[in-house]
């Protein structure tokens, strides 16, 4: 149980972090400025260093600031992430792709059963954009990954439910580092590891929700094994 002086200090950081927030909304340091030291920010809140510490560490988090060692701490927005962006910000890449898995079984079935012939069209164009860069000796680790992420949300925007594709968009950012530093790591540009690609593709086109989530589910183990190795 907390006591009444650790309940105290909850609030004080509560209330520092509130009035941090409303001051950089208001623009009283421009995103890119460095915040004034712990000293000076504590006299102008009325709270010890080590209050404004935790606050200061709170908007961390939250993506308003950022701490930049040994040059102090910046405004990088004037909007705090929302709660999912924060979580997904300091997940794991491993716990990203967990999650991706569940999702991307989900938008293979639903779309072996709701895909248009617009949608197949779609799904084959960005299969064979990313076939050509396969095959490709000199492609670019970030072109075959942007490739790879497109047919991936072809499939996903193929299941016609705006938030499963909201999800995924909401993963490009946190998957796409990590992919290029495989794909240079491993040099997998010019060497498709498994058909499953191809065989999602096929699975979609056939309405076989079995075949696709079978194929999505082969695809997505094979990457988390290359990141763990």
């Amino acid at each position: 149980m907390e006591t009444l002086k650790s309940l105290k200090r909850s609030g004080l950081v509560e209330l520092a972090a509130a009035t941090l927030t409303e001051q950089i909304a208001d623009g009283a340091w421009p995103v890119g400025t460095a915040l004034p030291g712990e000293v000076k920010l504590a006299e102008q809140l009325g709270v010890g260093r080590s209050t404004v510490r935790e606050a200061t560490r709170s908007l961390v988090q939250a993506g308003l600031l950022e701490s930049r060692q040994g040059s102090g701490t910046y405004v990088l927005s004037t909007t705090p992430r929302d709660s999912w962006d924060s979580a997904l910000h300091a997940a794991q890449v491993i716990e990203v792709y967990e999650v991706r898995e569940a999702l991307e079984v989900q938008a293979a079935a639903l779309a072996a059963r709701r895909r248009t012939d617009d949608d197949l069209a779609r799904i084959r164009a960005t299969y064979d954009a990313r076939e050509a860069l396969v095959t490709d000796q000199v492609a670019e680790a970030v072109a075959f990954v942007d490739a790879d992420l497109a047919f991936h949300r072809a499939v996903v925007e193929a299941a016609h439910n705006p938030l499963l594709l909201r999800i995924f968009d909401s993963f490009v950012p946190k998957l796409t580092d990590t992919l290029v530093a495989v794909v240079r790591q491993q040099s997998l540009v010019g060497h498709d590891l498994d058909a499953t690609h191809g065989d999602l593709l096929d699975a979609i086109a056939a309405a076989d929700p079995a075949a696709a989530v079978a194929a999505v589910t082969s695809n997505v183990h094979e990457t988390i094994q290359i990141m763990r190795d």
